[in-house]
């Protein structure tokens, strides 16, 4: 069995998936890309050859190496794929007991707005600690730069049965598809707009972009007017209208 390794939101199904089409072990299987961007549909549970974790352990065959600067990337993946892009299903993964901790300091615990600015105050520990630095076998940029997959089946002693025009082909169809690559970067240039007061609209797609915002926000010494603000606003004139200044500029 091959142990294949990675953060959630990392597309390690993907991963798993093309080594399987593109070797001796796929059979002339066709790879899937699901509307969502997913290759969930490629489960390492089927009796293809592999076993898959999140533990980020040496010992795997291959470990897929998050990026810094892209872990909201991440995020939003998990976000869409695992979650179906509901907001609450998202925080019970992350904290089961989320009712318990929120308990006593919001109202409306369920208010969209709630839930944005509870996660603004955990959403980049979170992120710290999921995605930290390990020397892998290729990082999630590779996937968007490289064909990466002759030399990972090579390296598993298997047998590259497809053309490299195939695998490039399907490496478009599957860049193509994924909606939250690079979220990260757009949100902080559109935080720089909005502290420059550049009037630019609002790259936010979740309610996780959104509440990253607010924590940048926050570092930077701002705070937003969101008691009922269940709908963020669309571009940086609208939100600056709702930022003050934050008296302790250290807090998180």
């Amino acid at each position: 069995m091959i142990l294949i390794t990675w953060p959630p939101g990392c597309y390690g199904h993907y991963v798993m998936q093309c080594i399987f089409a593109y070797s001796n072990l796929g059979n002339g299987h066709q790879v899937k890309i699901e509307a969502d961007g997913s290759s969930h549909g490629f489960s390492s549970r089927g009796g293809n050859g592999f076993v898959m974790d999140h533990k980020m352990e040496a010992p795997a065959d291959i470990i897929i190496e998050p990026v810094k600067g892209h872990w909201l990337d991440y995020m939003n993946n998990q976000y869409l794929k695992a979650n179906q892009g509901d907001p609450i299903k998202n925080v019970k993964t992350i904290f089961p007991a989320y009712k318990e901790h929120m308990d006593g300091y919001w109202k409306d615990i369920d208010a969209l707005w709630t839930i944005r600015e509870w996660t603004s105050f955990w959403l980049y520990d979170v992120m710290h600690d999921a995605y930290k630095h390990v020397n892998g076998h290729l990082n999630t940029q590779d996937l968007y730069t490289k064909n990466v997959f002759p030399s990972l089946i090579n390296r598993l002693g298997l047998t590259v049965t497809v053309d490299d025009a195939t695998m490039k082909h399907n490496q478009s169809n599957w860049i193509a598809k994924q909606r939250y690559h690079n979220s990260q970067h757009r949100c902080d240039t559109w935080i720089k707009d909005i502290l420059a007061d550049n009037n630019t609209a609002s790259p936010c797609q979740t309610i996780l972009d959104e509440a990253y915002v607010q924590h940048c926000l926050r570092k930077q010494g701002y705070e937003i007017q969101c008691d009922g603000l269940d709908v963020f606003p669309t571009n940086s004139k609208d939100l600056r209208e709702l930022i003050y200044e934050n008296c302790d500029p250290n807090n998180k």
